[in-house]
């Protein structure tokens, strides 16, 4: 990648400015050049492969990570479900767009925004330029909605395999903060012999009453198990 020294200097420019995100006219006051001038350097750039477009104005340079930039596409937002499994190394898949949690929806063909409420929106950190799931909430987030992370059975898998390598409270306490009868449920359900008396006590006095599903993609009414108050369909 040859840029000129006008190219170079925008480069440096955002570089310096740590924007993971940029749009015209912030390169243009950035630069103080007008906007003609900086829609031709943009357009070099992007011809040089230093430039990546997210959406129509909106721009990231190329060595940008796109953990990183898609939070800021569709600010606020984090990394969860498979994305997250994956970077944590506890799953080899990579789902095909990565996968944030916001408040908001917005759509893009790189990244994928699962909405939940703002009460929902907790449980996360700050590591280097990417804000992801802190490890508990990224299985508290897939027990909400097992689609995004490859289905229950394999949440399941893989929450029993890395159990040692999570902290046990936490993923308690995110459990109930997260105020759903059915993650509790299938939380309960699949670390059924892993909790002691208490813990198990404490979620089964928060499922409430009648019968959900263990996996939501499956909803036949079969194989009951009438402690956790799951249809199992297994």
């Amino acid at each position: 990648m040859q840029l000129s020294k006008g190219e170079e200097k925008a480069y440096e420019t955002l570089k310096r400015n740590k924007l993971q995100l940029f749009r015209l006219r912030e390169l243009s006051l950035l630069l103080n050049i007008d906007k003609t001038k900086t829609y031709n350097l943009i357009k070099a750039l992007k011809g040089k492969n230093a430039v990546d477009v997210l959406s129509s104005g909106i721009y990231s340079l190329k060595d940008t990570d796109d953990f990183a930039a898609g939070a800021y596409f569709n600010w606020p937002s984090y990394v969860s479900f498979l994305s997250a499994l994956n970077y944590y190394g506890f799953s080899d898949n990579l789902p095909k767009k990565i996968t944030f949690v916001s408040t908001k929806y917005k759509k893009n063909q790189r990244f994928e925004y699962v909405c939940l409420s703002q009460k929902r929106y907790f449980g996360y950190k700050k590591i280097g330029d990417i804000i992801i799931a802190d490890r508990e909430k990224v299985f508290v987030d897939s027990l909400l909605f097992p689609k995004y992370s490859g289905g229950i059975k394999e949440i399941a898998r893989l929450l029993l395999e890395n159990i040692n390598s999570l902290d046990i409270n936490k993923l308690l306490n995110y459990s109930l903060r997260v105020d759903s009868k059915m993650v509790l449920r299938r939380l309960g359900f699949i670390l059924n012999d892993k909790l002691t008396k208490k813990e198990k006590g404490l979620l089964l006095s928060k499922i409430g009453k009648g019968a959900g599903f263990l996996d939501p993609m499956i909803k036949t009414r079969k194989n009951l198990n009438k402690e956790w108050l799951l249809y199992t369909n297994l």
